[in-house]
């Protein structure tokens, strides 16, 4: 049934076409979209962000990343860029984020890719969290069910794919190491960050005389990805799933120091035309982790850091020699110290004790703040001394070089009645009816 004054919308309709943002469409409008009871979700994309179709997905269908099982979107009748899609809300909505949903547009051949979801938005009213930065969390309709539509302005996609340029890819991995046992494993921006088995190349295999794989795919320029590793048994029955641990990835030789690959953000990125990418662990400087049998050494690490600012919980020294659960750092003097079991190739950073709520920051040639251990810090390129007698002193003291980065506090903040954006510690948060939520849709105040 639709709302009893669906009859404006036509009246309202037949004005104008308007083709800016700032003109929304009211609820008579859109009552024609959805049926008294569902949940009106209606937003608006810029013409240089629209290229494909759209879809609607979120907790009313259990996030699927199926097309046909998302929420088809229409545009509006006589509003150029706005769109509108509707669905039949959660019997009970999620005790603490509600209702939530969130626009993804689909590639050029009509595919799901999270890649394209909503990276930043803005509620024009009630009903949508205003979401911020290259990774979007949940647009989340907080506390609003059917009674109104839920509006907002898409301010940028994740990746938009309008403006990439793609490429047909293969890379292929020549994998020497484990006896054969090793299956390299895909995942990255072209197939959702989902690890995606790479195929035997038979022909390769037999002329390399070691088991070769390849993933063909199409992908636009920058796409990150990254290869893990799976291991097979004698049966041929995968033993050991591909996950994102340390001994995982491929490793390389740096400067005497097995290093992971990938190095530098994390990320491998593909920036060739029609690429032909190779990884052959037969060369000298190339092994699989999971082939190390390097032993884990004894390692003191001591640290002088900056004191303003300092984490009011302390400093862990995290790693994958904890697999990246924490561990306590002691203060004798002006120093902290921890002493741990690592392998010379695993990566370590410091952070306030129990969280991520404030990491170590330094100052770079480029007048840029950047994270210490952002792929930086390594025990076997950092640590002194013999075997059985490894030492890592470090001195962060240097407050012009280096910095805590601010915690993610709320304090002194004023709310008001209406529904506003409000910026903490350059953490984007709404505020409404004096209630203050987060990305993710939890109430924090």
């Amino acid at each position: 049934m639709r709302k009893i004054y669906a009859f404006l919308a036509a009246a309202l309709m037949s004005v104008s076409v308007f083709a800016a943002k700032d003109v929304v469409p009211s609820d008579a409008v859109l009552a024609d979209y959805y049926n008294q009871g569902d949940v009106c979700v209606c937003f608006f994309v810029p013409a240089d962000m629209n290229c494909n179709n759209i879809v609607l997905t979120g907790s009313f269908n259990g996030w699927s990343s199926t097309p046909a099982e998302c929420v088809a979107v229409e545009a509006v009748e006589g509003y150029d860029g706005w769109y509108v899609a509707s669905f039949e809300p959660e019997a009970e909505p999620d005790a603490e984020k509600g209702m939530q949903a969130k626009p993804i547009m689909l590639d050029v051949d009509g595919n799901f890719n999270w890649e394209y979801q909503v990276g930043a938005a803005t509620a024009i009213r009630g009903g949508v969290q205003v979401v911020q930065g290259a990774y979007a969390g949940e647009i989340d309709m907080i506390n609003y069910g059917a009674d109104a539509p839920n509006v907002f302005t898409v301010d940028g996609w994740k990746q938009n794919p309008c403006t990439a340029i793609y490429h047909n890819y293969t890379v292929t991995v020549v994998s020497d190491g484990c006896g054969g046992y090793v299956v390299p494993f895909i995942v990255g921006g072209m197939n959702g960050w989902t690890f995606q088995q790479m195929q035997l190349d038979v022909e390769k295999t037999q002329e390399y005389g070691v088991p070769t794989y390849y993933f063909n795919f199409k992908a636009a320029e920058n796409t990150p990805y990254q290869i893990v590793s799976g291991l097979m048994g004698e049966t041929g029955e995968l033993e050991v799933e591909p996950a994102w641990a340390d001994d995982a990835y491929m490793q390389k030789l740096v400067d005497d120091v097995w290093a992971r690959i990938p190095g530098e953000e994390g990320d491998n990125q593909l920036t060739h035309e029609e690429a032909n990418i190779v990884w052959d662990l037969r060369a000298e400087d190339l092994r699989w982790a999971r082939c190390d049998d390097t032993p884990a050494e004894t390692v003191v690490v001591s640290v002088k850091f900056p004191t303003e600012n300092f984490p009011a919980e302390g400093v862990e020294i995290i790693g994958g020699f904890d697999a990246w659960a924490g561990t306590a750092m002691t203060l004798a003097g002006d120093v902290y110290t921890a002493t741990i079991e690592a392998k010379p190739s695993q990566f370590f950073k410091f952070r306030s004790a129990g969280s991520w709520n404030q990491e170590l920051e330094v100052y770079t040639e480029n007048d840029e703040w950047v994270k210490i251990g952002d792929n930086q810090l390594v025990f076997g390129q950092l640590w002194q001394g013999e075997e059985g007698n490894r030492t890592i002193e470090l001195d962060f003291s240097n407050a012009d070089t280096y910095r805590w980065t601010e915690p993610q506090g709320i304090e002194n903040i004023t709310l008001t009645e209406k529904a506003h954006k409000v910026v903490v510690d350059g953490v984007l948060y709404i505020v409404r009816d004096n209630k203050m939520f987060n990305v993710q849709g939890a109430q924090v105040r």
